[in-house]
């Protein structure tokens, strides 16, 4: 199961108690990352839990994961962050969106023309993708919690 962001309340409540304006703008705009990740995580892992089945619901989910990784790189593209290391970050969680929406597809295409060996490499990229989103959220959560 993949990790979700975690933003302590009394982080939260420092980082707003802190003097300057920069902590306060880096803690709005840490909040509304976390807020669109987690509620987009919310209905990829929903569809991830049906990936066993026949054929057609295995395609149909990735198909899915595929639109979902999509519109959370569009989400998060779309938000507005400023701070250097916050924008770096969404970057880097951005291009593992996209590389994940692409790999489904490829799983999905893989299993619809009957080419197991594809299908199963595609799978492990995948895998191997949204595995690292962990890494991301790690080092999100510490910026997002550091003073």
């Amino acid at each position: 199961m993949r990790q979700r962001f975690v933003l302590a309340a009394f982080a939260v409540s420092a980082a707003l108690l802190l003097p300057g304006c920069g902590k306060f703008k880096k803690t709005k705009e840490c909040n509304a990352f976390i807020e669109k990740v987690n509620t987009a995580i919310k209905e990829i892992e929903q569809n991830s839990a049906s990936k066993s089945g026949d054929d057609a619901q295995v395609i149909s989910s990735m198909k899915k994961l595929g639109e979902l990784y999509d519109q959370l790189a569009k989400d998060v593209s779309a938000l507005d962050v400023s701070t250097p290391e916050l924008k770096a970050h969404a970057a880097n969680y951005k291009e593992m969106c996209t590389k994940a929406a692409s790999t489904a597809r490829q799983v999905a295409t893989a299993i619809e023309t009957k080419n197991p060996e594809q299908a199963d490499s595609a799978q492990k990229e995948f895998d191997k993708i949204v595995k690292q989103e962990d890494d991301l959220v790690n080092q999100i959560n510490t910026f997002c919690q550091a003073p």
